[in-house]
């Protein structure tokens, strides 16, 4: 026997496919776009800060709250920002102006080649990069995945057990981003799980206490669950953080603090390493 709302569901499927209705577009996954006119930029002062949020993957409700408070981040420490949905940004001359590219939950592969080319050659001159919550996901391309230094994405806890509170052990307190947070630090998040731990070139900061939530086999990956960590690439810092899902994340202090953190070490601003 069939549920009834599932039965229902299906019912509607097929009479709207037999209609040859077009589904209503979903907006958390919209459709591709890649750009090739670059945005206009304002007058900017160093350090600069680009933040970009665009979205050819899953669109996270709370860029609307991430990209605010990381301008307001910005604006405290007194350095410029300018944020971006328009990948045509990703241009040699405009990207020179800029010491730190933060993603606030960017998903997908935004770029076209030349773009492409102009992020990566900005990262080999040793610009700072900052990547949040889907930066780590699933949706970049092979290369990105590299920068990022870990493994491939295979999911996350859903339905009741997606956002769960869980206790963050944290491996180095030394660092710009994590030397307020407490040893273990208790945290509400959708838990990223990858097929590999951060490369032995990386630095890690935060991992997942599996055994302070629920947690399917799937999405366990022992001592090597790294949430927070850097690495650098040449010269670059690269810092990336898996939190940050929910709107609540952008208005927690102590989340905050590690973000204004990573920024002013992304930027060579305070902390060490990649020189």
């Amino acid at each position: 026997m069939i549920a009834a709302p599932f039965a229902a569901a299906l019912l509607l499927a097929l009479a709207a496919q037999s209609s040859g209705a077009t589904p209503a577009p979903d907006p958390r996954r919209p459709a591709p776009v890649f750009d090739s006119v670059p945005p206009e930029l304002p007058a900017l002062t160093r350090p600069a800060v680009l933040i970009v949020s665009k979205t050819n993957g899953y669109r996270h409700d709370s860029i609307a709250e991430a990209v605010p408070a990381i301008e307001a981040l910005v604006r405290a420490r007194g350095w410029s920002s300018f944020a971006a949905e328009n990948a045509a940004v990703f241009n040699p001359e405009q990207l020179a102006r800029f010491d730190v590219i933060v993603f606030a939950n960017a998903s997908g592969d935004i770029y076209t080649p030349g773009q492409r080319a102009a992020f990566q050659a900005w990262i080999a001159k040793g610009g700072g990069f900052v990547g949040l919550h889907s930066a780590g996901d699933g949706s970049h391309p092979g290369w990105f995945v590299r920068l990022r230094g870990n493994g491939n994405f295979t999911g996350h806890p859903g339905g009741a057990d997606q956002f769960q509170p869980a206790d963050l052990v944290l491996t180095d307190r030394s660092h710009p981003a994590t030397r307020h947070l407490p040893p273990r630090w208790r945290w509400t998040d959708e838990y990223y799980a990858w097929d590999a731990p951060p490369a032995a070139d990386a630095h890690i900061l935060a991992r997942l206490d599996e055994d302070s939530l629920r947690l399917d086999a799937a999405y366990r990956m022992g001592e090597g669950h790294a949430l927070v960590w850097w690495r650098c690439e040449g010269r670059a810092r690269i810092f990336y953080s898996a939190l940050g899902h929910r709107a609540e994340a952008w208005s927690d202090p102590s989340h905050l603090e590690m973000l204004d953190g990573a920024i002013g070490w992304a930027a060579r601003a305070e902390g060490a390493g990649c020189d």
